[in-house]
């Protein structure tokens, strides 16, 4: 009776064990890595400006369009780009320093391409 008693109770253990083991298991595969949560925020990221871009609300002057004034680390602080307007206006000290160094590496993509072919201190580039 005893080793009976014995018995069930390691078969008991064995069970709660496996269970425990499977709900783990599944889990564990519902957690994103860093890696895999990042990419998936910077996407979302990504179409958020280009709804805005869609939507009229991000001017920016460079392509792929900068992420700085989006996060509000620049003159604007709710998610909208101006810095195409800022150069059109000829205020190239408003225009934020990933569209200046966008601007510089060749990627300016302004409403006016004459705009392209000036640099940030208002100068006419050859």
């Amino acid at each position: 009776m005893r080793n009976k008693k014995q018995i069930s109770l390691l078969i008991l253990g064995m069970m709660i064990g496996i269970v425990i083991t499977i709900i783990m298991v599944s889990n564990y595969s519902k957690v994103q890595s860093f890696e895999q949560q990042r990419k998936s925020i910077l996407e979302k990221r990504d179409e958020l400006i280009a709804q805005k871009v869609k939507d009229g609300e991000y001017k920016c002057c460079i392509e792929p369009a900068c992420t700085m004034c989006f996060m509000g680390n620049w003159l604007w602080d709710d998610g909208i780009c101006r810095c195409d307007d800022m150069i059109a206006a000829g205020e190239f000290d408003k225009v934020c320093p990933q569209c200046q160094r966008g601007i510089e590496e060749g990627q300016c993509k302004s409403t006016d391409q004459s705009f392209c072919e000036i640099d940030l201190n208002g100068n006419k580039v050859d």
